[in-house]
């Protein structure tokens, strides 16, 4: 194998691991998946939390949370290898500040606990 095909093959190969989406919902749509990593990172909008989520075909969409999705995060104790829910409810009214927000419900499966 000649330099130029395994610099290909490796190329190709850090490509797929490479190889996640960012989750754009439309409303009602549902994201169900192992979180497969968390953290924060640096976009061009500033400091944000995010979420990679593996489904069970193996794609991975990593999601950014907003206000409202890392309360849910917080609530649920959502952990690396939890395998969750999220669904996308669509913009929401504030009450408070009369302004629109993305709404979200998220749930983790929890049937791995001992005695529930």
């Amino acid at each position: 194998m000649s330099l130029m095909e395994k610099l290909k093959e490796k190329e190709e190969q850090r490509n797929k691991e490479y190889e996640t989406q960012f989750w754009k919902p439309t409303e009602g749509e549902i994201l169900e998946g192992k979180v497969v990593e968390m953290g924060d990172t640096i976009t061009e909008y500033g400091d944000a939390e995010y979420l990679d989520i593996e489904t069970a075909d193996g794609k991975k969409y990593t999601v950014f949370l907003n206000s409202v999705l890392r309360k849910l995060v917080v609530e649920e104790d959502v952990k690396v290898d939890d395998h969750i829910a999220i669904k996308y409810l669509g913009l929401m009214q504030s009450k408070k500040k009369n302004r629109k927000f993305k709404d979200y419900v998220l749930v983790k499966d929890d049937s791995e606990k001992s005695g529930e």
